[in-house]
């Protein structure tokens, strides 16, 4: 008895493996479209293999021409390049909507320059006293604004070209003008 259960299990077990699908079977029509992929493309090769020199800078002379013909803008506030206090990456101009971004150095709206030691603003401007904290992408210091200190705290994200700034118990959101695609 049981090697009749035995046989009865071994022959379903090897009926319930099945044959190859229709999908399995290799046909002409397979094996015709297998060869008739595309071909690649013949490729010459050259038989100077160095890349072409760089163009070569335009002489000093035109240089010299062309920071003579550039005009100079009277009062414009920009983010200074001297060495300061307030990190390299805070400097810039930022502002709260691009209308902030004008192009022409002048402050308007909420926009806010940022220098080595200073924060200005359409409405005021923020000496830095002292340095509380410094750490990478944030940074506080006590500004004194009209005789009054308060301290601030400036904190870069979103790839540094957002700029929160928080005084008092007050939160500010600037973006980088120079990502803010300017309008005005």
């Amino acid at each position: 008895m049981r090697q009749i259960v035995a046989a009865s299990l071994l022959v379903l077990a090897l009926a319930s493996c099945g044959g190859p699908s229709d999908e399995d079977v290799l046909t002409q029509d397979k094996i015709r479209a297998s060869q008739s992929a595309p071909e690649l493309p013949d490729v010459e090769l050259s038989d100077n293999p160095e890349p072409p020199a760089a163009p070569t800078p335009p002489p000093a002379e035109e240089l010299a021409l062309n920071e003579l013909d550039n005009a100079v803008l009277e009062n414009a506030v920009e983010p200074d390049a001297v060495q300061g206090p307030i990190p390299a990456a805070f400097r810039d101009r930022w502002g709260m909507v691009p209308a902030d971004c004008r192009p022409g150095g002048d402050l308007v709206g909420n926009g806010l320059v940022i220098t080595a030691d200073t924060l200005l603003s359409g409405e005021s401007v923020g000496r830095l006293k002292e340095v509380v904290g410094d750490e990478p992408e944030r940074f506080t210091g006590s500004f004194e604004y009209d005789g009054v200190a308060r301290d601030e705290q400036l904190v870069l994200t979103g790839s540094s070209n957002t700029l929160v700034r928080v005084a008092g118990n007050q939160r500010y959101v600037y973006h980088r003008c120079r990502v803010a695609s300017p309008t005005g």
